[in-house]
Formats: C-alpha cells, sequence, structure tokens
C-alpha cells in the first residue's frame, strides 16, 4: 500500500508562520513610527527596511533584527502589552493595600464596637444592682410597716442610696448595706484628714483614702461626695481613673518620703557613733 505523503511540511510551515508574525510586526511598527523612525528604532539602514517591505520578504539581517526587538519588546506591540501588565500589577498593588488598609480598620471598628458593648452591659450591670438594692428596701419596709413617718420613726428608703454622703444618718447601716463599714471608716479619715499636705503621716492616710473611695466605685458601685447624682458610665470610669492616677502618685511620694527618712535617720545614727 502506498504511504500517503504529508500536505504541508511542518519545518516549513513554522518558518513561514514566524516570517509572516515579523512582517506584520514591521508593518505595525512603519505605520505607528514612519519608515525612518522605525529603521533607527532597530538600528538598520532606511533604505534595508524599505527593501523589505517592497520585496514582501525579510532580509536575513532584518529577520535577526526583528526576532531581537520582538524578544525585548522595542518597538512592537509586546511593549505596549508588557506596560498594561505593569500598569495592571501597580493597579492590584494598590487594591491589595486597599484591602488591607479596609482590614485594618473594619477590626478597629469591631475593637471599638466590643468595648462599648462592655461598657454598656457594664452599666447595665450597675443598674440591675441598684434597682436590686431599691426593691430591697422598699420590701423591708413594708414588711416592718416602717420607714413611712406614719409611726413617728424616720424613713428608712432614700432617693439614691448608691449615693455615699459627708453627713450621718440613723438609718446608714441598713441603706448602705455590706458598704457601710467601709463608708464609716472613710467618713472617719476625712473628718480629720486635710485636702493638703506633704508629710509622711498625711500621705499615709491620703493612701488609704484613696484605697477606700476605690473599693467603694468599683466594688459596690457608689458614688462619692461632692455628687450630688449617682454616676454611671464614663463619668464613673473618670472618677475612678483620677483616683488610681492620684494613689499611684501618692505611693511613689510616700516612698520616696520614707527613703530620705531612712537616709537622714542612718546619717545622723552615724555621725552621733563614737
Amino acid at each position: 500500500m502506498k504511504t500517503r505523503e504529508a500536505v504541508f511540511e511542518k519545518s516549513r510551515s513554522i518558518e513561514d508562520l514566524d516570517h509572516m508574525r515579523l512582517m506584520v510586526l514591521l508593518k505595525e511598527l512603519v505605520r505607528d513610527k514612519g519608515v525612518r523612525e522605525a529603521a533607527e528604532a532597530l538600528g538598520v539602514d532606511h533604505r534595508t527596511l524599505t527593501l523589505s517591505l517592497v520585496r514582501g520578504k525579510l532580509s536575513r539581517r532584518m529577520r535577526v533584527t526583528m526576532e531581537k526587538a520582538l524578544l525585548e519588546g522595542g518597538g512592537s506591540p509586546a511593549v505596549e502589552q508588557r506596560e498594561r501588565n505593569d500598569a495592571l500589577e501597580d493597579r492590584l498593588e494598590i487594591v491589595e493595600k486597599g484591602v488591607a488598609a479596609l482590614g485594618k480598620d473594619l477590626s478597629k471598628g469591631l475593637a471599638s464596637v466590643q468595648g462599648d458593648v462592655k461598657a454598656f452591659r457594664g452599666e447595665l450591670d450597675q443598674v440591675t444592682r441598684r434597682l436590686a438594692r431599691l426593691e430591697a428596701g422598699k420590701g423591708a419596709q413594708d414588711d416592718s410597716n416602717a420607714g413611712d413617718g406614719t409611726d413617728g420613726s424616720p424613713p428608712l428608703r432614700r432617693e439614691h442610696p448608691d449615693l455615699v454622703t459627708l453627713e450621718p444618718a440613723e438609718d446608714d447601716g441598713e441603706v448602705f448595706g455590706k458598704a457601710w463599714p467601709l463608708i464609716a471608716e472613710w467618713r472617719e479619715l476625712k473628718s480629720t484628714h486635710p485636702n493638703e499636705g506633704k508629710s509622711l503621716s498625711w500621705l499615709a492616710t491620703e493612701e488609704k483614702v484613696l484605697t477606700l473611695e476605690l473599693e467603694l466605685l468599683e466594688e459596690h458601685d457608689m458614688t462619692l461626695p461632692p455628687e450630688k447624682q449617682p454616676l454611671w458610665g464614663f463619668a464613673r470610669k473618670g472618677q475612678i481613673t483620677w483616683r488610681r492616677t492620684a494613689l499611684s502618685d501618692t505611693r511613689r511620694a510616700r516612698a520616696r518620703r520614707e527613703f530620705l527618712r531612712r537616709v537622714l535617720t542612718l546619717g545622723l545614727w552615724r555621725g552621733s557613733s563614737p
């Protein structure tokens, strides 16, 4: 049986396709730049370039030049494609940075919202405890049939049972409950403790006063004078924050004063030694 021959020779077909592609690129370059500028861009004489166009066939030199230009992307659509790719990469980088920044902003926003929710829950718990104390006081008043003033006894219920006062009252123990011992001690210290001082004894008393006040604020949800209304939320946080700072400063000042006293005492003792 006779073997059927191939219609196209493979190597010749590929060569013809390469030549055709190079000719198309050359014509595009001439169309965009003109003959002389195209020849200058390729580094050949313009007559050599023109001859290839007229013949419709690249000389050996023009073929090598065009293949080199194709690989380098010079003066061909490859340049435009490369520029488009670079532009796309730049845009992609900008988008990635934007997404990253948006993610950070969302994280910060979420953290802020979570913080607000936590603060709100804390305030809600405080309100719930206050209402419970008020209800408990009212129930005790109803059960004992006292505190309404009808039997001549003083009323036991106050408008703000979580508001500490400097002035004592007969029903302090019942109104303040578990916080009462702390309030009694705090009142005693405040009655003799001046607002300002620098001595070691003053610093020690100031530290004790601030410690009691923080315990009343944080552990018992009380509000301290000179406030006339219970503090909630950020106002309460502000009262706690400045007292923590004052307590830290007082402790440091007391430590410095005690150290100075030890140094002076040691110096005097050594000076009096034989």
